[in-house]
């Protein structure tokens, strides 16, 4: 088997056994006449463990709140990897076992539906990981659209307290819409990752990559430059193998950077990152012309700034600091980009309360969005019991003068987890260094969403 594109979702198996290590079902299911049919369901694999994807639906619907109505019902389900035979079994006689239920598909010429090829596609999913990553993916499709299915049934968003059916979509699915005539959408997430692709000046490309452990053995880059232009020839190219030289181990997954001399790099070059799999194909793929910023926009505020040492060194200053004072400022020009109103405070400025010192902060920002008011600390080093103290004291302090509940952040340039943990108890979150390069992942490409949310997230 040479590329997962090329094979039926049944043929997938063997392959995506070695890759994930569970499956998630989340379906929206509608009682009619008497039999459960299945309006939209999105089978997703995932390198979690099924007691954590159990817990994780669990926390979700707990948030979200569980729909249950009697004769329409969204169904979460964690699953182990090799239960997925029998999801195909299934299908192939027309319907899904969720839950308690047995549930008909609504996919037409259900033979030639599943005897097509998974597809590589892009980010349509809007949260969660399927964001964060690209996905192959296999989709089912019917005669109507989910959301005309409900209607006709007098299922209104507005009695979930919802504005539309986009926003069932958005929460409970991680799906964009219910507007696509989907029945089954079966995703595969390959948990890889161009983190940036920068130019250096001169002919030097500077390149940084995240694999999980178990793509790596067999995984490879290729960059390429050519002129402008789709059908410009390949001028230079270069092959780099992930496991060969010089890698860093972070959890499950292996990170490489590579600086890249080419012969020459013209302002009117495009420099193209490929990064592939011995038997998945292509992983991810990232392309820049020399003297584009990464962080392409619109506003005219955020062009200018782009054209200046610091917009370009913004991913530098945020995951590899060299001072404190570079790490402050980098966290204020990200939370610019990703919408907030944000105010970076100078050196020595504390809450006083008479003449003695209450709190400090390095940041104060505030979501137009979301209504967020966040009062932010940012360290180079691992944060300290006194510092997630002093952050969560200074919160409160702001929370009582203004009357509005705070967000107590600590932004470090340093990986965190343990620390992240004991922070929770006296309710600080802490960013670290992966969800700094999940967030500017997604500033990257514009969405901004999921990137505030990196932040705003419980």
């Amino acid at each position: 088997m040479s590329n997962l594109c090329k094979t039926t979702i049944e043929e997938a198996i063997p392959l995506v056994k070695k890759f994930y290590e569970a499956f998630g079902t989340k379906s929206v299911v509608l009682l009619k006449d008497g039999e459960w049919i299945n309006v939209v369901t999105v089978i997703q694999f995932t390198r979690e463990k099924v007691g954590d994807l159990d817990e994780e639906y669990r926390l979700t619907q707990e948030k979200l709140g569980r729909v249950d109505c009697g004769n329409f019902k969204i169904v979460f389900k964690a699953n182990a990897i090799t239960e997925f035979h029998r999801v195909i079994e299934e299908m192939q006689k027309g319907f899904l076992k969720i839950g308690d239920l047995s549930v008909k598909l609504l996919v037409r010429d259900l033979e030639k539906a599943l005897n097509e090829r998974i597809s590589h596609s892009g980010r349509m999913i809007r949260s969660s990981e399927y964001t964060e990553y690209d996905y192959y993916s296999a989709r089912l499709s019917m005669e109507e659209i989910p959301s005309q299915i409900l209607s006709s049934y007098g299922i209104s968003p507005s009695s979930f307290g919802l504005r539309d059916f986009d926003e069932l979509a958005h929460s409970w699915l991680g799906l964009e819409s219910l507007s696509d005539s989907i029945n089954v959408h079966v995703i595969f997430p390959v948990y890889a990752k161009i983190l940036s692709v920068q130019y250096e000046g001169g002919s030097e490309v500077r390149v940084r990559i995240r694999v999980d452990s178990r793509l790596s053995d067999n995984s490879f880059i290729w960059m390429h430059r050519k002129r402008q232009g789709q059908d410009a020839p390949i001028l230079e190219r270069k092959q780099y193998y992930i496991k060969s030289g010089e890698i860093e181990q972070e959890n499950d997954f292996v990170s490489k950077r590579i600086v890249h001399s080419f012969s020459a790099v013209d302002l009117d070059d495009r420099i193209t990152v490929g990064l592939f799999h011995g038997q998945l194909g292509t992983l991810a793929s990232e392309e820049l012309s020399a003297i584009r910023s990464p962080y392409d926009t619109s506003d005219p505020l955020l062009k200018s700034f782009n054209l200046f040492d610091a917009g370009k060194k913004m991913e530098e200053h945020l995951l590899n600091p060299s001072d404190s004072e570079d790490f402050e400022y980098a966290v204020s020009w990200l939370l610019e980009y990703i919408g907030f109103r944000c105010l970076k405070l100078g050196k020595g400025e504390v809450l006083r309360e008479g003449k003695a010192e209450t709190g400090s902060a390095d940041i104060i920002a505030f979501s137009t969005l979301e209504k967020e008011l966040l009062v932010i600390d940012c360290t180079i080093a691992l944060p300290q019991p006194q510092k997630i103290d002093g952050i969560r004291n200074t919160a409160d302090y702001i929370s009582r003068k203004i009357g509005l509940p705070i967000k107590a952040l600590i932004f470090t340039s340093k990986t965190a987890l343990t620390v992240k943990e004991s922070a929770k108890k006296s309710n600080v979150k802490i960013i670290d260094k992966s969800d700094l390069e999940r967030a500017l992942g997604f500033c990257k490409k514009n969405h901004n969403y999921p990137a505030r949310n990196v932040i705003l997230e419980d």
